[in-house]
This record gives structure tokens, C-alpha cells and sequence, in this order.
């Protein structure tokens, strides 16, 4: 109730995306995008541009030469994957803060939400769901958005008494726990996103599954494989993968699952 109440009194929010994602989203849409005009867009911020290299270059990619340049990313990866770590790179600037430990909270909920987008983007790849590719990988990164507002909302609380940083931890974990897909959903609605994504944030922790809902359950099963794996807030090794509705209903062999496992090992590494 008081971190509403404290968001609804500061007018707390969070942007949809940045420009440079949309603009990026965009062109990606687009049948007649200009290559160069995509490269000079990324080269001319150099943060941006280190920051694709880096993931480029990371171990999931597993390229036999080091790229070096934005057109040389383009060309091996594809240009939809470079604007892909285009837009995670300009989508990681909104998780800081300015107490250090919900600082550290966020760069370990980047970690998840990154994971996520990859795995279920890798999933969709896997189980030949080509026309889910965007969208679970949009899903995946949106689906904890509720923790980021929260925690963006308990670091403006430091920032106006001291003595909200030395709130618990347990405590914080469990309002994010409690709090984090409710929040998120109403974010959603006020974004006006589509209802697919509206829809995988309500109910990405749901007991009940929706079966016919192939996206939702594909970030469900990412999800759960990040939680197994201890990449972000929450470490659950006693997940099964194999056990969970999501790879029943998905009809993930074993095999497919122990390679998810492996890829998110890599996955870590351009996080």
C-alpha cells in the first residue's frame, strides 16, 4: 500500500521503451530498411555499439572470429539479431538505481529478464515456432517488468528517507514475489500493449496454465529454466523441467530441455 501510494504521489512510471528500441523495432518491421542508416544509428552511440559487440562476440553466438565492427555483426548474425541486442542493450539502461542494493537487485534482475528473452527466443526456435520468435522474446523481457517498477519505486523511497534502504531483504523479495505480476499488468494497461503481453505478465506464475497458449507458455518454461539455472533474483534448483506442465504442454523432449540448460550457461555470458 505505501509504495502505491508513494508512486501515485511522485508520479512514478516507467517509459514503454526508449526511442532508439522503437526506432530499432521499427525498422526491423520494415521491408525497405536502410542498412546504413541502421549501422550509423547503433555506431553513433558508442556505448551502444560496444555493447551489441560484446554480445556478438559473447559465447551463446560461438563465432570462430571476433566481429568488430556493426556491419560485420550484421552480416553474420542477421539483421534482425543485431537489432535485437540493440534494443536488450538500450532496454538494460533502465535497470539501475542509486541505492547500492537495490542497485544490485536490478543488475540481478536484468540477468533474469535478458535470460528469459533468449531462452524463449531460443525455444521458439527450437520447437519451429518462427511467427513467435519477436514476441516471446518481447514477452521475455517484459514478463518481471513489475519487479523493475517496484524496485525503481523503493529506490525513490531511499532516495526521500534514508531509512526505506534499510528496509529487510526478505521482505523486498517477498513484496516482489507478492506484488510483481499485478503491478506489471497494470503497467501493460497503461502502456496499451497488446493483450499477448498483457496476458504473459498476469499470468506467468498463474497455478493454472493456459494450454492453448503457446507464448504464454513458452516464457513460462524460459522462465522456470533461468529459476533452475540461478540466473536473476531467485535460485530454484529443485525445478524439473521435464516434470512441468509448461514442457507437457509444449511437448519439449528431454533432450531439447538439457540443451536449454546448456544454452542458458552461454546465455550468461552475453548477459
Amino acid at each position: 500500500m505505501q509504495l502505491k501510494e508513494f508512486a501515485a504521489k511522485h508520479a512514478i512510471t516507467l517509459p514503454v521503451f526508449s526511442d532508439v528500441a522503437q526506432q530499432l523495432q521499427e525498422a526491423s518491421h520494415s521491408d525497405t530498411y536502410d542498412l546504413n542508416a541502421i549501422q550509423h544509428a547503433i555506431d553513433s552511440d558508442p556505448a551502444l555499439a560496444a555493447e551489441v559487440l560484446r554480445a556478438a562476440n559473447s559465447a551463446f553466438f560461438g563465432g570462430l572470429s571476433e566481429i568488430t565492427s556493426i556491419r560485420a555483426a550484421i552480416m553474420r548474425l542477421g539483421f534482425k539479431q543485431v537489432t535485437t541486442l540493440a534494443f536488450m542493450a538500450t532496454e538494460k539502461n533502465r535497470y539501475i538505481a542509486r541505492t547500492p542494493r537495490i542497485h544490485d537487485m536490478m543488475k540481478d534482475l536484468w540477468q533474469h529478464a535478458s535470460a528469459c528473452a533468449l531462452a524463449s527466443e531460443w525455444i521458439a526456435k527450437r520447437l519451429r515456432f518462427p511467427q513467435l520468435i519477436e514476441e516471446v522474446f518481447i514477452g521475455g523481457l517484459l514478463h518481471d517488468v513489475g519487479k523493475l517498477f517496484i524496485l525503481h519505486v523503493l529506490d525513490r523511497m531511499a532516495e526521500k528517507n534514508p531509512l526505506a534502504a534499510a528496509c529487510p531483504l526478505p521482505l523486498v523479495r517477498e513484496v516482489l514475489r507478492q506484488a510483481h505480476a499485478e503491478q506489471g499488468y497494470r503497467l501493460m494497461q497503461e502502456w496499451h500493449l497488446p493483450s499477448l503481453y498483457q496476458i504473459i505478465v498476469r499470468d506467468h506464475h498463474n497455478e493454472q496454465i493456459d494450454s492453448s497458449n503457446v507464448p504464454l507458455l513458452i516464457v513460462r518454461l524460459a522462465n522456470c529454466a533461468c529459476r533452475k539455472t540461478g540466473i536473476g533474483l531467485d535460485r530454484d534448483e529443485s525445478i524439473v523441467l521435464a516434470a512441468s506442465a509448461e514442457a507437457a504442454a509444449l511437448g519439449v523432449s528431454e533432450v531439447a530441455l538439457a540443451e536449454l540448460e546448456i544454452i542458458l550457461e552461454d546465455v550468461q555470458s552475453l548477459v
